[in-house]
């Protein structure tokens, strides 16, 4: 009965051939393997770590309008160059087994491409220009009110609604992946009803096909 029920089971209609699954464990510890050693680089010999300090001193300092604040740009770009390997080998691993569509494939790496920069725009349009102009809502209320309409209603959407539009397709394509066999199963189910409708013009045909040779052969006994 067991192996009766294994045989109608098929384990490996989702998980790739084993060539693909050899060419993707190799990419991951290659990747792991790089990105390990990237990351050291950029913290330990590059000190990526120096941008966000002077970032972070820049912020701290309420109501002063300090140049470092630009610094946040630079650092948000080589954090993303920094993790990028390590990222990179996430993912994959992420499908590792799985046969994953090309078209799913294209979609999660493009939308892996533009989170660094969607993140960057954020910064430019919610931190450093408001800060440097100086519309940022802080400070004594009576004085800086009316910095909350430009801020909260124009550069909050100008600013976050990119980075929050890529990040969540990128979720959804992260948790909701897309596989050859469920797409080549809703093919088949699209051309279903198109073969169902050929064989029913078919049998008809043959139905009127069989009336007209059973009127014939009436008439010819007549």
């Amino acid at each position: 009965m067991a192996h009766s029920f294994e045989s109608n089971f098929d384990h490996g209609q989702y998980d790739c051939s084993l060539e693909e699954l050899t060419s993707r464990n190799k990419q991951i510890i290659l990747l792991f393997s790089f990105g390990v050693f990237w990351l050291w680089l950029f913290i330990g010999v590059f000190d990526i770590l120096w941008f966000w300090e002077e970032f972070y001193f820049a912020v701290s300092e309420t109501g002063v309008i300090s140049g470092g604040i630009w610094w946040s740009l630079l650092a948000s770009l080589l954090t993303g160059m920094a993790l990028g390997p390590l990222v990179f080998s996430v993912l994959i691993f992420s499908y590792r087994t799985k046969d994953v569509t090309e078209k799913w494939k294209g979609q999660i790496w493009g939308y892996l491409f533009l989170i660094n920069p969607s993140i960057i725009w954020g910064l430019l349009w919610l931190v450093c220009l408001p800060y440097t102009l100086g519309i940022l809502p802080w400070g004594e209320w009576s004085m800086n009110w009316w910095k909350i309409f430009p801020y909260g209603f124009g550069l909050v959407w100008l600013g976050g609604l990119p980075a929050l539009i890529v990040i969540f397709n990128f979720l959804n394509l992260f948790i909701n992946q897309k596989y050859n066999f469920n797409e080549q199963k809703e093919q088949e189910e699209d051309l279903t009803p198109n073969l169902d409708k050929e064989k029913a013009a078919k049998q008809l045909q043959e139905a009127l096909k069989n009336i007209n040779e059973s009127t014939e052969s009436f008439w010819d006994n007549v």
